[in-house]
């Protein structure tokens, strides 16, 4: 005689969280006194949790999205996807150093006193790749 095995997950998504916390309280609502779960300790908290966490929780997903759109109009503004273009911030700091270099040749480390950071280390030159055999 065979045996069935299962399992009952408790899910972990938010989202299926709380939907499955829904039903178990419009079941135990509608049960009443006959609740099976009625005794489970505080209970009577149940409720209250849940409306913290479907509010909170549509809440969080809110602000996601508005986080997302922020960070786009940001880098948007700023000139951070992809190539240089004009009319950003990128664009104005670039052509900004681009000038007080032309200004200030020989003499870059004045940048510095624009808020620029002025590398005067010299570059590491890459090592060559191995010839191939």
């Amino acid at each position: 005689m065979a045996t069935n095995t299962f399992r009952i997950d408790v899910p972990i998504n938010p989202d299926d969280l709380v939907v499955l916390a829904k039903a178990i309280k419009v079941k135990h609502d509608a049960l009443g006194v006959d609740s099976p779960i009625k005794g489970l300790k505080n209970m009577d908290q149940f409720a209250g949790k849940l409306t913290t966490a479907d509010t909170k929780n549509e809440s969080a997903k809110q602000l996601y999205k508005d986080a997302e759109k922020a960070t786009q109009d940001r880098d948007l503004a700023l000139g951070q996807t992809g190539q240089l273009r004009e009319q950003t911030v990128r664009y104005w700091v670039t052509a900004a150093r681009d000038v007080l270099l032309g200004l200030n040749k020989g003499n870059e480390q004045a940048l510095g006193d624009w808020g620029f950071t002025v590398d005067t280390s010299p570059r590491v030159k890459k090592p060559a790749p191995p010839p191939n055999p």
